[in-house]
């Protein structure tokens, strides 16, 4: 296996870092908040064809790709449903299905009474693909209303039948519950790596903190109890970026333990992007609790990320389960 990127993936990977660092500053994350949503930045990435990176097209790039996307918008906290339309898109494409104009975005837990429950921009979209029951369907229809404070990610309930409810099976019975268990599973792929894109700019600020606060006349850290927690994240972040970009790179060659690896990849990096948050204000102690600071936008973000895939604990036992008796 060699994750070393193509110069083709660096230069992705180049110009999303440009553009995100430009167009998802931390000023415009805060003027973005309250919606979820940042609509200039999604005019931004849908001209530069960040929905067809993994469509499945003869010409697409693929996964790897899209998880340095993600990386990126991960780190800049953009306000823009990126993974969850791409994956989207991608069933679309897989079911010949045309969508029309519009926001489209995966709900990566099955609905429940005929609900996708909190589906990443689902106060923002257009459409909504789900898996209903024994159906999957696309159902465009009334944007939800978001919950409250949930990581500003525009999550909300989707309604996915009823009189106002526009509602379009794709595939029904077990090829529906094999098409969106794959766009699941890429959803955790790609968030994954954005997950870790998070954990390094949080790890960044805190860094950058311990250098500039002092206490003593030193650094806060060169303490032991701020420089070996940093070191933990550190070790634990890289290992979140690279078992990302080895799931990524599992799926664009064809590998059945894909699947396997996309769990393990956003289990691994959605704990450890709450880790870098978590360290992150404590390293900035009462400051990091205030909204003047960025790290709780970090917290934020990273908390309702991983709740997004529903209970973690049931993650850990779905990759345990497989680990010890095979994927079935």
């Amino acid at each position: 296996m060699d994750l070393e990127l193509t110069p083709d993936q660096r230069d992705v990977a180049t110009a999303f870092a440009r553009v995100l660092a430009r167009d998802s500053s931390i000023d415009r994350v805060r003027a973005a908040e309250d919606a979820g949503f940042d609509p200039a930045l999604w005019k931004t990435l849908t001209g530069m064809g960040v929905l067809d990176i993994a469509a499945g097209q003869e010409d697409a790039s693929g996964f790897v790709e899209l998880a340095l996307v993600a990386e990126e918008a991960g780190r800049r906290l953009a306000c823009v449903p990126l993974v969850e339309a791409a994956v989207a898109a991608r069933l679309l494409a897989e079911t010949g299905t045309t969508a029309g104009d519009g926001i489209v975005v995966l709900a990566p837990r099955p609905a429940e009474g005929g609900v996708a429950v909190l589906t990443p921009a689902g106060a923002v979209a257009d459409a909504v693909v789900a898996l209903d029951g024994d159906e999957l369907v696309l159902a465009h229809g009334p944007a939800g209303a978001p919950p409250g404070d949930l990581g500003f990610l525009a999550a909300a309930d989707r309604t996915l039948r009823g009189a106002d409810v526009d509602r379009r099976v794709l595939a029904s019975g077990d090829r529906a519950h094999a098409l969106w268990r794959d766009a699941r599973d890429r959803w955790r792929l790609a968030t994954a790596a954005a997950c870790a894109g998070m954990a390094a700019q949080a790890l960044d600020i805190a860094v950058r903190y311990a250098t500039e606060r002092h206490q003593f006349g030193v650094p806060i850290g060169s303490f032991q109890a701020i420089a070996h927690p940093l070191a933990d994240v550190a070790m634990a972040g890289d290992g979140a970026r690279l078992v990302a970009r080895e799931a990524a790179w599992r799926h664009d060659h064809g590998l059945a333990s894909w699947r396997a690896a996309a769990a393990v990849a956003f289990a691994h990096a959605a704990e450890t992007a709450v880790r870098a948050g978590e360290l992150c204000l404590h390293v900035h102690g009462g400051y990091g609790y205030t909204l003047e600071y960025d790290a709780q936008l970090y917290l934020r973000r990273a908390k309702a990320t991983r709740l997004l895939a529903g209970d973690p604990d049931a993650l850990w036992e779905e990759i345990g389960a497989v680990t010890i008796g095979g994927d079935r």
